[in-house]
Order: structure tokens, then sequence, then C-alpha cells
């Protein structure tokens, strides 16, 4: 049996000399039916997808820009940040529990920053933001911090809120900082800012320039039979932070009121 099996593989040749049998290399190659169907499917399917991420991605380059600046356009279409300031004066008198409750009772969002140890421990620090951000996002944008945040998400952080500081004596009175986005210049923001806490600046004198960079105006006004010191301090936003994108006129503005 063995010597007929071996011998039916071969086929015949001149002499003693035998060939194997090619005839099994003849048949055709072509795949069944069903298996050529299923992967039809697959090439059909792999060439969808394909062109399903190609699209995505020639989208997202081609858009992405057009979409960062709407958002931008978007969050800088809200109330601006001097349309809510708080009034220094009226909060000058009160104890940090005191102003606390006065933005609770205003309705407003606020991201408490107050360290309780450290160096600045004892300092009020309080954040009001704008209405459509969340104390945790706030959050974690500050965490973040503001220089590393896209131009979308710090225009969204940014308009419409401000941050106050009162150290725990009071012996530097009361500060707010805030963006301005709309006033167009630092000279402009520097009125606005004196016309949303009532600041007579016929008492201001000209514009001047401090050692840090920044423009100012100074000072002083009575309210409830005290006389306070004010000063307003502006320069440019792109000088406070470095984030791609925002509109170059905008400005960064201090405002300080002491006894």
């Amino acid at each position: 049996m063995f010597f007929n099996a071996r011998k039916n593989a071969y086929n015949a040749g001149d002499g003693p000399v035998r060939y194997l049998d090619g005839s099994s290399l003849a048949r055709p190659l072509d795949a069944p039916k069903p298996q050529m169907m299923v992967m039809i499917g697959f090439i059909v399917a792999a060439a969808i997808i394909g062109g399903i991420f190609l699209f995505t991605i020639i989208d997202t380059v081609t858009h992405s820009a057009e979409r960062t600046q709407a958002s931008i356009e978007q969050n800088l279409a809200r109330p601006a940040s001097t349309e809510s300031l708080p009034n220094l004066a009226s909060l000058a008198a009160l104890d940090d529990e005191g102003i606390r409750g006065t933005f609770a009772e205003a309705g407003y969002t606020v991201l408490d920053l107050t360290a309780t140890e450290g160096d600045d421990a004892g300092v009020l620090d309080v954040v009001k933001l704008p209405d459509d951000v969340s104390e945790l996002e706030a959050a974690a944008f500050y965490a973040k911090g503001i220089s590393s945040l896209s131009a979308a998400d710090a225009t969204l952080l940014l308009n419409g809120s401000w941050r106050l500081t009162k150290d725990s004596d009071g012996s530097s009175g009361l500060r707010v900082k805030y963006a301005d986005f709309s006033s167009g210049s630092v000279v402009g923001a520097l009125q606005a800012a004196a016309a949303a806490e009532g600041f007579d600046l016929s008492t201001a004198g000209e514009p001047a320039e401090d050692e840090a960079g920044n423009t100012y105006l100074a000072g002083s006004m009575d309210a409830n039979g005290t006389t306070y010191n004010w000063r307003i301090s502006a320069i440019a936003l792109s000088d406070v932070y470095s984030v791609k994108g925002l509109p170059e006129t905008a400005v960064y503005v201090g405002i300080r009121i002491s006894q």
C-alpha cells in the first residue's frame, strides 16, 4: 500500500526518473462565493470607516479655528464684568462674612479661594463667576492656570467675572481685579471702572504710569461719613496672561479703596 501511494504521487517519466504530480496546482484559486461576499463586505466597511475618519480629520483641521473664534465671540457677547462690579465703598466697613453675605443676597455664584493656612491665610479672596460658569468648572480653570487656558475657556471665565480680596485686618482696604474686553483701551477701561464705582475723576488728575507699567488714576471720595482714597490701575491683558487669541484691546483692571 505504501509503495502504491508513493507511486501515484508521481507522474511517469523517462526511464527511472519520476516527476511530482502538479495537477493539483492547476485547480482554480478563486475563493468560494460565500467567502468572497464576506471579504467584499469587509472591504466596503473599511472604505466607509476610512472615509468618515478622513472627513472628520479634514473638518477638524479646516473648521476648528472658525469654531474657536465663534466661541470667543459668544463669550464676549455676555454681560461685561463692569456691569456687576461690587461697590467697594459700601463693602469697606463690612467684615468677611458680611461681604460674603452681600454676594449671596445678590445671587452671585462665587468661588472662594480664601487660604486657610500659609502666608495668605486670613486674606479674603472671592471670585464672582459669570452666570453660566459653575463653581466646579471655575475651580478646574484656576487649578490649571489661566495662562494655560485656551482663548475660548479664558473668555468664558474672565468676561463677566471679578476677583475681590481683603486683608485680614483691612489695613490695605479692598481690591477688585477683572478683565475688561469692551472698553477698547487702557484709558477707556480706567474711565469705565471709575464710572462703575462712582469715583469723581475731577479729584484724580491726568492718568500716570507706575514702575510696573500700569496706567493709573488716583483720587479720594467721601462715603457714609468716611473719606476713602481710591486708585484704579490698568494694563494690557496680554501682559498679565499669555493666552493666544484674546482680543488685543483687552485690558486688565485693578481697583483699590482704603481709608
